[in-house]
């Protein structure tokens, strides 16, 4: 829409209420900027004159702040200087308090916006060391976050610039260490890790990770220091840290209250562990030297007090110090999330103790006395915290996790935490037998019996005189309930084959019947799975149930499926339904999985049209572009001569050679693969035309099983087959000879023999010594010869003087074999040819289309 820029003059002179809806509108629109009847140098002289005068100065910042992220970069050039001026003159002159944040919020838009110019580039260098004299400790605390977020952004993009002002940086950084604000606490973290690389970080970053590695230590050196102070009147297990080089910061404001002088450090102390979180996990230009055994051994010691070790010894400042530990040991397990995050695995050494860890903390909170009325249960944020830091533990670390060392202790306190409150009514009887009672009497006691009972019922279904008691039952404990669930699912998918089978079959008993109870109460608005959330967590827990089972405890995969597909439709969030869908499909899959194979007919058209447009293919470019092998045409050898020139008996040596050093063709390696796995055989025919004779040599991958190798004779002459009885085999003509050992096949052709081994793969044989010698290795139990075959065999020996097994092949017949990459053939000649794999698919394709 066209037309903002004439009444934006009017909109700016009024009241702040409607500014800030009008600027967002113009930003929703962005055709405020491409209306040319817009004089965007006139409206940004009118805003320069609102920053001129202290009363509308506000006003003027807050709309340059919405309008410098989608002005264009020619008008942000020429207004930068004087928003630059106005901005630093009030820095220096400490303005309002008011327009101290509002400031350092545009100063971070034209930082943004410098990073594609140079002339704003050139204006920051030499204006930022007057900006960052405004950052020191004297700054009004409204103005904190602001001055960090910029400061951030100066230091990521200017750290040339930041390195010649390091100490007044640091400190006023360092004065933000008591702050209480978190915002401040977490953008303090960032700036001081920031703060270490703003200087040059030398040859391979060398600089860089010294300066984080002392800062690192030195961190750690400074809460020890702080945890000895708070420790000094509690007995811990873990010796005191002596010799500790700590960071220079301001020293604590005591004074006569021990109270506040306690408060102060516990603050402290959970702040620079906020800091130490941060130097671990945030990101750093060179990687960081970590030492994880620092860390570790600080988190254990944090940990290893409890609230009720401090109690034990009830003056004020311990008393004050368990208040605040909590927090600490929040603050701690961050640490050790940060750790698993950049660690991971070689966190595995440390793994014992980490483990050992998890029950001590849930032990250390948990209260028997409190959450058993149905209240708000003790530790509920510190809980879930650790529930949180178990699943992220289970998550990185996976089978190595070692937490089925601790499951059990584990999974009591997520069933504590995990099941709803139910409230009873206990009935006590007198002792009064009905035999001393009158008739009138033991009227009034059954009726009695019988209203006592109904108000039982009713108590316990949280309805009737007991339903205003029933709104804060579990109150409080849904997170807590959420966070146990989904650790229950973490530790059963890192771990759940190695947990015992009882731990398995009571989870199951435990967690069925709570779901069964959704079913019921699907319209539940109390009570402890009234958070859908929480209902969804629970499924995803049966669920892990099922999909994680023990081997010798079959999990309940028919009420899972009953209950899963049943809240997909009657819940009544969208939540819970969406996720009860999705684990209903995964229990299908469970119930009917898919067969290990699915088949599928082939279409012999779209087979043939590929063939025969292969070269079309985008395959088939990239292939023309790669050094590929010598065809059949040309033959070329090692010293460049082709074969057509040679003798047959020279290419003989050669095609040998060549064939004792290739390796075991794929083709080869494929049949036998998929003949072992049961899968699909893939058919490859290839005829070739003879110029010649009319005689037809195949190379036929059958689809039979190992071993069995069928031969099947093309000659228009005297054709005849016998068929073994055991291995269903079709020999060659009465004249071919073979002989059979462990599934293979040796065939003697033209005084040379061939075997044919269970892979499919042709040897060459050079004599008749090598094939008596694997005959006879052949065990007379594998294979039984009819009686007819081998009174023909012995025919054929007495006749033409061949030996048992072989014969010769006429040279009006072929032999049906299989190549692995090169192939010798008979041109029924006499005379042996060489045959390349490409000349043999480029056959199969004519053959396929028929093409001549």
């Amino acid at each position: 829409m066209e037309g903002i820029g004439q009444i934006f003059g009017s909109v700016v002179s009024n009241d702040d209420s409607l500014l800030t809806v009008f600027l967002e509108s113009i930003d929703e629109h962005q055709t405020f900027w491409t209306d040319s009847r817009n004089d965007l140098g006139l409206i940004f002289n009118k805003i320069g004159a609102l920053m001129d005068v202290s009363k509308t100065r506000d006003r003027g910042l807050r709309i340059f702040i919405h309008l410098l992220t989608s002005c264009p970069l020619e008008q942000v050039e020429d207004k930068a200087l004087h928003i630059v001026r106005i901005c630093v003159k009030l820095l220096n002159q400490r303005g309002p308090v008011e327009s101290i944040p509002l400031v350092y919020k545009v100063l971070q838009q034209l930082i943004k916006r410098s990073l594609s110019s140079n002339d704003l580039h050139k204006l920051f260098v030499s204006y930022l060391p007057k900006i960052l004299e405004s950052v020191e400790p004297a700054l009004t605390p409204p103005a904190i976050p602001a001055a960090l977020s910029f400061l951030e952004l100066a230091m990521l993009h200017y750290a040339s610039t930041c390195g010649l002002h390091k100490n007044r940086i640091e400190t006023f950084l360092f004065s933000l260490v008591d702050d209480t604000n978190r915002s401040v606490v977490s953008g303090t973290a960032k700036c001081l890790l920031l703060l270490q690389q703003i200087r040059g970080g030398g040859q391979h970053g060398t600089l860089h990770k010294k300066t984080w590695e002392e800062y690192y230590l030195k961190l750690v050196d400074t809460i020890h220091d702080l945890l000895n102070k708070i420790f000094a009147h509690t007995p811990e297990s873990f010796d005191e840290e002596e010799n500790l080089e700590c960071l220079k910061l301001p020293p604590v404001e005591l004074t006569k209250n021990a109270i506040r002088n306690a408060q102060m450090l516990a603050v402290r102390a959970s702040n620079l562990i906020a800091f130490l979180q941060q130097a671990i996990v945030g990101a750093y230009p060179v990687p960081k030297p970590i030492i994880p055994f620092k860390a570790i051994n600080l988190v254990l010691r944090g940990l290893s007090v409890s609230c009720e070790a401090m109690g034990t010894n009830p003056i004020a400042e311990n008393i004050t110090f368990g208040t605040s530990l909590p927090l600490i040991h929040y603050e701690l397990l961050e640490v050790l999330d940060a750790l698993v995050l950049v660690l991971g695995s070689n966190l595995f050494i440390f793994g014992d103790s980490i483990c050992e860890m998890f029950p001590k903390c849930l032990k250390a909170t948990y209260r028997a006395s409190h959450g058993s009325d149905g209240n708000k249960k003790s530790f509920t944020r510190l809980r879930t915290k650790i529930y949180g830091s178990i699943q992220l533990w289970c998550e990185k670390t996976r089978y190595g996790s070692n937490i089925e060392t601790v499951n059990e202790p584990i999974f009591e306190h997520i069933v504590r935490d995990i099941t709803p409150f139910e409230s009873e009514i206990t009935l006590k009887m007198g002792t009064t037998t009905q035999k001393r009672l009158s008739s009138k009497a033991k009227r009034k006691l059954q009726k009695e019996q019988n209203s006592a009972t109904a108000l039982n019922q009713t108590h316990s279904n949280g309805n009737g005189i007991a339903e205003n008691k029933e709104q804060l039952i579990d109150r409080g404990n849904e997170s807590l309930c959420r966070a146990a669930l989904e650790c229950l699912a973490t530790i059963l998918q890192s771990a759940g084959c190695f947990i015992k089978p009882v731990t398995h079959k009571l989870l199951q008993e435990h967690i069925v019947p709570l779901s069964f109870a959704l079913l019921a109460n699907h319209q539940q608005t109390t009570g402890l799975y009234s958070d859908n959330n929480a209902r969804a967590a629970l499924l995803r827990a049966l669920a892990s149930l099922i999909v994680n089972p023990h081997h010798h405890c079959p999990p309940p995969l028919q009420y899972a499926g009953y209950i899963f597909n049943t809240l997909q439709t009657t819940d009544s969030s969208l939540t819970v339904r969406a996720t009860a869908a999705e684990l209903a499909r995964t229990m299908e899959l469970v119930l009917h999985p898919w067969k290990e194979t699915l088949y599928f007919a082939m279409d012999q058209a779209a087979v043939k049209d590929a063939l025969a447009n292969k070269k079309k293919h985008n395959l088939s470019t990239f292939l023309k572009k790669q050094p590929c092998q010598p065809n059949s045409h040309d033959h070329v050898i090692a010293n460049g001569t082709s074969t057509e020139n040679k003798t047959n008996e020279v290419v003989q040596t050669e095609q040998n050679v060549l064939e004792e050093k290739s390796p075991p063709s794929p083709m080869a390696i494929d049949a036998e693969t998929y003949e072992s796995e049961g899968e699909i055989n893939e058919s490859l025919a290839v005829t070739e035309a003879s110029d010649e004779s009319n005689h037809v040599t195949e190379f036929v991958f059958e689809d039979e099983p190992v071993g069995w190798v069928e031969f099947e004779s093309c000659s228009t002459q005297d054709k005849s087959t016998n068929n073994f009885e055991n291995h269903q085999q079709k020999l060659p003509s009465d004249n071919d000879t073979t002989a059979h050992y462990n599934d293979g096949v040796i065939l003697k052709t033209n005084g040379s023999a061939t075997q044919i081994d269970e892979a499919n793969v042709v040897s060459i044989l050079d004599s008749d010594e090598e094939l008596d010698k694997i005959t006879s290795n052949v065990d007379d139990d594998v294979v039984e010869i009819p009686t007819e075959i081998k009174n023909s065999l012995n025919d054929s020996k007495n006749t033409k003087g061949y030996p048992k097994h072989s014969s010769p092949i006429r040279e009006d017949e072929d032999v049906q074999i299989v190549s692995s990459k090169k192939m010798k053939l008979s041109n029924g000649d006499g005379t042996d040819t060489v045959k390349n794999i490409d000349d043999i698919v480029e056959e199969m394709v004519a053959e396929f289309v028929d093409e001549p």
